[in-house]
């Protein structure tokens, strides 16, 4: 066999003449100029989206009796179309598992699943275009080569973003305003992704030594190559451990080896990739030491309390842990002295229970300034599991006096939670203890209104004494809502366990003479002011309005209404709010896989049936969905 053409060197590229270096660098460089592209467009977006919601909030000010979430004019109009057509696409998750093992096996949302398919799409064209030769090629000795070349700089060139996606504080998310946690499934993809390519760069040189007869000298004699194939060892562990059902098991020990590995890889494709490509490792050295750098600067400054311009010597904050039925603890932080916005989450370490230990939770109520200036109360409802969780409950249990005061470290708050102040209607759906997410968001859209008329919670629990969780804070937003223009709807369904008649119920709670529904709070004289003159607006737009969604929209009223009996359907929760919505509804569900799956198939078929922003009249309706763990 001719080897005059072949390089032993299993690196980046040829070393002793570079054939292909020019054009796979041109690759790497359009891998990254489409990354930049993305951002680009996104950032638009959301750039239109906050001149949007602004423009409502003004129009607003300037015309109360106004519906401002209605699109008006022709871009605007063309605007929504677009965007209602591009949410019933992606919002499906039309199949799902729930089984202990097979749910870490449910298929992505197909929005998901179109993202990835643009992904592959331009990294097959990176991997193969121009790399197959003919024989009669003159380059023809170097077909396994170039391949193997061309497969080394797509995967190295992806190492960087994967290292990216996995930073709190990184370029995309804050340009875009996509926050770093709804990325992780895409760090996970593109991790698996470089599982593949690299695949292929190491499989095309190891067939062209295997076909030459000099595997082990080729190992022996260029010590790059047992660096490339640890780094291949490391990569291949980190995707297999980081399958969902490995990360559940124990997620402390996860992260642990997560980051460790992770450190490992980087130093092994140094060593492994030439002079002229460690540029890729440089700069994901730069992403994760900018994250690093944010979080340990942020993190002292906050719990030194710096950022609120005093200095304490106790750093950290005082912490009250109660118990609360169906083993949650409610951890409350009572001089917290910083802000945050509704839907946030912050880690949360405890020393003194487990050292060395950060676990994200999220804030479960709305920034409240206090009367003595300065710090506001900050509560976690955290459910007892297993590792920090079950510590935090036991210490919860025994109580904690003066002489043992429980520290606690914050780092954040982070994410990114979409403003719902600019929307008529809003629908805010929870399961068990998602209502931490969804009962700060209803407190911002009590306390602000801003262009919301008309806001419904759905809180599904198992037990009716979960309802104690937040039952003050929501029969305290219902009197709000009462005394304002807005008509707000609390339905709580208790799914598992009976109301026996020698109970008592909930705080506020009166019994219906009908059934076992308890009903709280019920105003129905309080709204119709308000109801009025939304219909008078709608009038004055002559926009059509059946005779069924005015009959609707005027016997609405603030309420309360604990119901008990088997899970709701998420049609039966969303349908009438959205029929007798006068403008745009945000729909928030916050639950496990079943739910957020469920509203996403039936949100974009319902949206398709009612034809939303295609000449019809009705109007659009955007989707949020959390769902418990990452």
């Amino acid at each position: 066999m001719d080897m005059s053409g072949m390089d032993m060197s299993g690196g980046v590229d040829m070393a002793s003449s570079g054939l292909f270096t020019p054009f796979n660098k041109a690759i790497a460089r359009g891998y990254w100029y489409g990354i930049a592209g993305v951002a680009g467009f996104l950032t638009l977006v959301r750039t239109l989206s906050a001149v949007q919601n602004q423009r409502r909030l003004r129009l607003l000010r300037k015309e109360p009796h106004s519906v401002p979430s209605r699109p008006a004019g022709v871009v605007s109009r063309t605007y929504a179309t677009a965007l209602a057509a591009c949410r019933e696409l992606a919002y499906p998750q039309p199949w799902y598992f729930t089984g202990r093992i097979s749910k870490y096996f449910s298929p992505l949302p197909i929005g998901r699943w179109l993202v990835l398919a643009v992904y592959w799409t331009v990294i097959l064209l990176s991997l193969w275009s121009d790399t197959i030769l003919r024989p009669s090629d003159q380059m023809y000795a170097y077909k396994w080569e170039k391949v193997g070349f061309r497969a080394a700089w797509v995967s190295v060139a992806q190492i960087p973003f994967i290292y990216l996606l996995s930073c709190k504080f990184n370029v995309f998310s804050l340009a875009t305003g996509i926050s770093y946690e709804r990325l992780n499934w895409l760090h996970r993809w593109a991790a698996r992704t470089v599982f593949l390519t690299a695949i292929v760069h190491w499989s095309f040189f190891v067939r062209e030594w295997w076909l030459a007869d000099f595997v082990q000298l080729e190992i022996q004699m260029m010590p790059m190559v047992k660096y490339g194939f640890g780094a291949f060892a490391v990569i291949s562990w980190m995707v297999f451990s980081g399958f969902g059902f490995f990360r559940a098991m124990n997620y402390e020990l996860f992260v642990a080896q997560h980051l460790c590995a992770a450190a490992v890889l980087l130093w092994l494709l140094f060593s492994h990739v030439p002079t002229y490509a460690q540029y890729n490792v440089w700069m994901s050295i730069g992403f994760v030491a900018l994250d690093w750098g944010m979080r340990i600067v942020l993190g002292v400054l906050r719990n030194t309390h710096l950022l609120a311009g005093r200095f304490s010597h106790a750093p950290g904050y005082e912490t009250d842990l109660e118990c609360l039925p169906g083993d949650i603890v409610r951890l409350t932080i009572r001089n917290a002295d910083f802000s945050w916005r509704p839907g946030q989450h912050a880690y949360l370490s405890m020393p003194r229970l487990r050292p060395f230990e950060m676990h994200p939770f999220t804030i479960a109520n709305a920034t409240h300034q206090s009367l003595d200036g300065g710090q506001r109360p900050l509560t976690m409802l955290i459910k007892a599991h297993s590792g920090f969780s079950k510590s935090l409950h036991q210490a919860a249990s025994r109580g904690c006096s003066n002489s043992h005061v429980y520290r606690a470290f914050l780092s954040g708050p982070y994410g990114m939670p979409p403003n719902f102040l600019h929307y008529e209607t809003v629908v805010l759906v929870a399961c068990g203890s998602g209502a931490s997410f969804t009962t700060p968001l209803l407190e911002e859209i009590v306390s602000k209104q801003g262009c919301v008329r008309q806001v419904t919670l759905h809180w599904i629990m198992r037990s009716e004494e979960h309802f104690e969780w937040f039952s003050e804070r929501l029969t305290s937003l219902v009197e709000i809502a009462r005394r304002s223009r807005m008509v707000l709807q609390v339905v709580v369904h208790v799914t598992r366990s009976a109301i026996h008649s020698s109970q008592v119920p909930p705080t506020g709670c009166v019994r219906s003479a009908k059934d076992d529904t308890l009903v709280v709070a019920v105003h129905p004289e309080s709204d119709g002011g308000s109801t009025a003159s939304s219909l008078a607006a709608v009038e004055d737009e002559k926009t059509p309005l059946s005779r069924e969604q005015r009959n609707h929209r005027g016997h609405q009223h603030t309420s309360m209404v604990m119901a008990r009996g088997s899970r709701p359907t998420v049609e039966a929760m969303v349908r009438p709010s959205v029929e007798t919505a006068l403008g745009e509804t945000a729909v928030v569900v916050c639950g496990g896989l079943a739910i957020t799956a469920q509203a996403r198939t039936f949100v974009a078929s319902f949206s398709n049936e009612r034809a939303v922003h295609k000449g019809t009249g009705a109007q659009g309706i955007f989707l949020f969905t959390e769902t418990y763990g990452w």
